[in-house]
């Protein structure tokens, strides 16, 4: 069998790396969070973390929980959400993912100048929860948390049962109790031990909504 020609053999490398940058570009692009320039119009807040949008569509704030109904802080995370947005025009900044599993647009949120995400970890009535491959602000919403957690504004006004330590799996952003259900079939290889909620919070891990470390 003929080799390939030399000129053939570069021509075949140049494609090759033309592919190579295409798929990067493609994958920088997708990947990439964006502020849109339309102005989306709040109608309803939800609670302290979902509003719905003139357009009928819900949309979840990236990066935090807030308290359900019947848990504490609940109605004034609500509340504190209604008084930033709603009847307001905002901004949304994607990230990688622009939908839920559940068809809501997931976003970072700016109303008047502030930046809603972060406003409602300051005021305590959010906690981080994040969420990969949505991540962007994740560092930054840790620190902003951190403040809140010394302050111990709001949620974190709360005394917790403390445990000698908690778990988490590796590639998980959750921690957990040790005796959490969420941890059954875990290998012990695969597992973290964090020896203070105080180390794990500042790690940027998110207490388990199961065991509520």
């Amino acid at each position: 069998m003929t080799e390939p020609s030399q000129a053939v053999r570069y021509s075949l490398r140049v494609f090759a790396l033309f592919i190579f940058l295409a798929c990067t570009c493609l994958s920088l692009w997708h990947c990439t969070p964006r502020v849109t320039e339309e102005l989306y119009l709040v109608t309803k807040v939800i609670d302290g973390d979902t509003v719905e949008l003139s357009s009928g569509e819900k949309l979840r704030y990236i990066g935090i929980d807030t308290p359900e109904k019947k848990e504490p802080f609940y109605s004034e995370a609500k509340n504190y959400n209604r008084r930033l947005l709603e009847g307001k025009k905002i901004k949304i900044e994607f990230d990688v993912q622009e939908k839920d599993k559940y068809g809501r647009l997931l976003g970072y949120v700016y109303v008047d100048g502030i930046f809603v995400n972060a406003e409602m970890l300051k005021a305590g009535l959010a906690v981080l929860y994040t969420y990969p491959p949505n991540v962007k602000y994740a560092d930054y919403f840790t620190q902003i948390q951190k403040k809140a957690r010394q302050q111990k504004v709001g949620v974190w006004s709360e005394e917790k049962e403390l445990e000698e330590f908690y778990l988490a799996v590796k590639g998980s952003k959750r921690f957990h109790r040790p005796d959490c259900r969420s941890l059954a079939g875990s290998k012990e290889k695969d597992l973290i031990r964090l020896d203070s909620r105080e180390e794990a919070l500042d790690k940027g891990f998110s207490a388990c909504r199961r065991c509520k470390p």
